[in-house]
């Protein structure tokens, strides 16, 4: 028996589409069509005379599962692919130390998704570095633009629906408590500007004619939500998980709609198709 020779393509094919969760956010992260992945799964298959992956029963929907020969696969794979890798990089002439990503992500966003993406890294870029940095949307657009970040995660207001493509939607929410009326002026807690959320609050009550006075200026998102938790006031704040417990302000205020916001990545130049798509699904929740 001729032993078939076993294609890297395919084997990254097989890991993406266990590691993504699906083949269409496989076909997605690979710059591909979702049946050329199902073909190419097919083909591997093939190749080896295993099932590899569980398909779904018919109606339902769920992550595909690897077979007990689609694990023991996809363990020889991943160090299969770490060598292959690692040899081309030897011949090529690639630098010895492990290249360092530079990653900003806003302070509201890195509680739902810098887990995912420091993982994500490590899947892509075996031994690959991280210069982790979190902090507000004007640090980060500063140093996209001055080359000190390789990947920036900013949070963005949406206006009319626009650039929302390939974004992970973030909605804007009024937390706190007052007692304020119609004829009083609402107090408001809010970052030092620049903030968006800040931004935000003062538009839409702008807009909705009511008056308001400013009693606290947070400093960061922790000083923010004990302010807010000591009652003093309220707040517009982006639904993120770190003000759960903070409750939503009350119906009877009367507050004004709140647009949008997004998390949209930008990459510098050069950063890696396969490694900014990655993330940017990421962040886009695929």
């Amino acid at each position: 028996m001729i032993r078939p020779d076993l294609d890297i393509t395919l084997l990254r094919c097989f890991l993406t589409v266990l590691d993504a969760g699906g083949f269409a956010r496989a076909a997605s992260l690979l710059g591909r069509t979702q049946p050329a992945v199902s073909q190419q799964i097919r083909r591997l298959e093939d190749l080896l005379g295993h099932r590899l992956i569980q398909r779904a029963s018919p109606g339902r929907s769920q992550p595909p599962q690897p077979t007990a020969a689609g694990e023991r696969l996809a363990e020889q794979a991943r160090r299969l692919i770490a060598l292959h890798d690692g040899l081309v990089a030897d011949m090529l002439g690639l630098e010895d130390l492990p290249a360092t990503l530079r990653l900003g992500v806003h302070q509201h966003a890195s509680d739902e998704i810098l887990g995912r993406l420091v993982a994500e890294v490590a899947r892509l870029r075996p031994g690959t570095g991280l210069d982790l940095r979190i902090t507000h949307n004007a640090q980060l657009t500063a140093e996209i633009a001055a080359g000190e970040l390789d990947l920036a995660l900013p949070l963005a207001v949406v206006v009319d629906g626009a650039g929302q493509e390939g974004a992970l939607p973030v909605s804007i929410d009024w937390r706190g408590t007052c007692e304020a009326t119609g004829a009083t002026a609402l107090p408001l807690i809010a970052f030092r500007p620049p903030c968006i959320f800040r931004q935000a609050a003062i538009m839409a009550l702008g807009r909705a004619g009511r008056r308001w006075r400013l009693v606290h200026e947070a400093t960061d998102a922790r000083s923010l939500a004990a302010a807010l938790s000591a009652g003093l006031g309220i707040a517009a704040v982006p639904d993120v998980g770190r003000y759960d417990d903070i409750p939503h302000a009350p119906a009877g205020l009367g507050l004004p709609a709140l647009p949008g916001a997004m998390l949209r990545p930008l990459a510098v130049p050069g950063l890696g198709a396969d490694l900014v798509a990655a993330l940017a699904g990421l962040a886009a929740g695929r």
